[in-house]
């Protein structure tokens, strides 16, 4: 495995340097056994647990589910006060729980077959020492008056999930402790406050039960990570994952307009998980698995760019060719790349009601698939063995190719990303070639996505961008959310099968190339019966 991903990786950075806009790719298949691990498919996210009583987001949740085949889903406030969980009688000080709302949220997650990775927060208001929030629900960020208190909290709500959904399932679970509390906004105690809350937290976890899986420190661009490793290390307190998070635009954060970064225009996102990778596998814990628990393709070309709500790297083609560059990229360096978030039914600043509003969701208000969540849709059809690709000169930067041989499918997905920080972008044309044993015919369907093919914010743009569709108007950009499809038949020529692709910066294409299979003449199939048919329908009404 460790052969096949430092191969992977190669093959990824040189399609991701160099010049020239032609390129011949040969495939060939590979006597290792490597496929995909795509670690994006462990986890999905949506915005706070209220979200999953709405009826729209969970029909959007089952399309999406259909398609991804999710494992895990991550989202903020189990414990906001909307749902009611934390109570405090004002006579006695006791404090009382209630999970039926937790329950219903729960619920349906695994009626669509896919477990809860919980996110443990915020601070019931019953129990903070403070009050300051964040969001427009008011999420509760301060530490608790009382780490007993909260460590009851934690304790009664995982018995209370073993009761209900048995000790086998909820050890499936994942338990992270709190979200990015490295940053202020969102934890309004000292790192030294967090050490507190995540050991009150997972001490109460595995009082129920040893084997339940608890981690964190849920931080912001991979902070904390080595910290809380050599934290609990030194201290034997359960540490079962750590989880952190990143942003494209992260560079620009930690090196304003890119001054001091020490990676190439691009390289970022990637370089950054692969590093943690390594730290975690060099440190005291090696054994740990590591999740990152929020990311998605917000960018910025300059420090001065930067904005977390309205970017619209998350709506536009720019997503499509990032995603699938990036994950292929960092496929064997993660459990879980879970992308922030699935919908635009998101309320960290109010739902919005306008079809694009440079949400982070995959799908738009109306279920509408965006580019990105057509480029999740090409790479989850890259199963299969990985095949290796020779190229006749290096690849422009930013260009690269992926190949899968499955069964009797050879599977290709080609990607060409623009950088944002880069004011020219270039086309990318080429052939690629398979080879066969004897002459013959190979047919392939091949999808593409771009602009007005399955990247359908650039059609609400030339629309005028109204706030409020028509239904006309809405089937149109459902029309532009889908990809191109063709269909190609080639004929083998001295045991070499071309296939010629061609992509505008942002585009990602597809092709799926088999023999073409063999008709089943129906003609004669149960002749005898088909004239007696025939005959009986023929005949003049009585």
């Amino acid at each position: 495995m460790k052969k096949s991903f430092i191969l992977l990786v190669l093959l990824c950075l040189v399609f991701s340097h160099g010049f020239g806009q032609n390129s011949v790719l040969k495939l060939q298949a590979s006597t290792e056994k490597s496929s995909l691990n795509m670690p994006w498919r462990n986890c999905i996210a949506v915005g706070r647990a209220q979200n999953l009583l709405r009826a729209d987001l969970l029909a959007q949740m089952e399309y999406a589910q259909k398609i991804m085949g999710y494992r895990y889903c991550r989202f903020h406030a189990i414990f906001d006060d909307q749902l009611n969980v934390v109570s405090r009688d004002p006579r006695t000080g006791k404090i009382f729980f209630q999970w039926h709302e937790v329950d219903q949220v729960y619920d349906a997650l695994l009626k669509l077959g896919i477990r809860p990775f919980v996110e443990l927060n915020p601070m019931p208001k019953a129990l903070a020492s403070g009050t300051q929030t964040m969001f427009d629900y008011q999420m509760n960020v301060t530490p608790p008056k009382s780490y007993e208190e909260w460590g009851y909290l934690i304790e009664s709500f995982t018995r209370h999930l073993v009761e209900r959904y048995g000790l086998e399932e909820v050890r499936q679970w994942y338990f992270e402790v709190w979200n990015e509390p490295n940053l202020g906004a969102f934890w309004s105690g000292t790192q030294d406050d967090y050490w507190k809350l995540y050991e009150s937290s997972a001490r109460a976890i595995k009082r129920i039960d040893e084997k339940l899986r608890v981690g964190g420190p849920a931080s912001s661009k991979a902070n904390w990570v080595k910290e809380i490793i050599s934290y609990t290390t030194k201290n034997k307190i359960p540490l079962d994952f750590v989880s952190t998070h990143l942003y494209p635009q992260d560079e620009q954060v930690q090196y304003p307009d890119r001054k001091g970064s020490p990676y190439p225009v691009g390289e970022f996102f990637s370089a950054t998980i692969r590093e943690v990778e390594k730290w975690v596998r060099e440190s005291e814990r090696p054994d740990l698995e590591i999740h990152w628990t929020e990311w998605n393709t917000q960018s910025a070309a300059s420090a001065a760019q930067i904005t977390w709500g309205d970017n619209i790297y998350v709506d536009n083609l720019y997503a499509a060719s990032f995603i699938v560059r990036n994950c292929i990229n960092v496929d064997n360096s993660c459990k879980t790349l879970s992308y922030w978030v699935l919908s635009d039914i998101f309320d960290e600043g109010g739902i919005p009601h306008t079809p694009y509003s440079t949400r982070y969701g995959l799908l738009n208000i109306y279920g509408i698939p965006k580019a990105s969540f057509n480029a999740f849709r090409l790479l989850r059809k890259m199963e299969g063995n990985i095949m290796k690709v020779q190229i006749d000169k290096r690849l422009p930067k930013g260009k690269g190719c992926l190949a899968t041989r499955d069964r009797e499918l050879t599977k290709v997905i080609l990607w060409n990303q623009n950088f944002v920080e880069e004011k020219e972008h270039t086309d990318w044309n080429g052939v690629f070639e398979i080879p066969s044993e004897k002459d013959t015919i190979l047919d392939a369907v091949n999808i593409s996505i771009g602009v007005g093919k399955g990247s359908p914010w650039e059609s609400w743009q030339q629309m005028g961008r109204p706030d409020n569709p028509s239904k006309t108007q809405i089937e149109y950009l459902w029309n532009k959310s889908e990809p191109a499809y063709s269909y190609i038949r080639q004929k083998v020529k001295q045991g070499i099968a071309s296939f010629t692709f061609s992509l505008k910066p942002g585009e990602v294409q597809y092709f799926e190339v088999s023999a073409p299979s063999q008709a089943v003449n129906t003609k004669f199939i149960n002749a005898e019966e088909f004239m007696i048919w025939d005959k009986g329908m023929g005949e003049k009404s009585k």
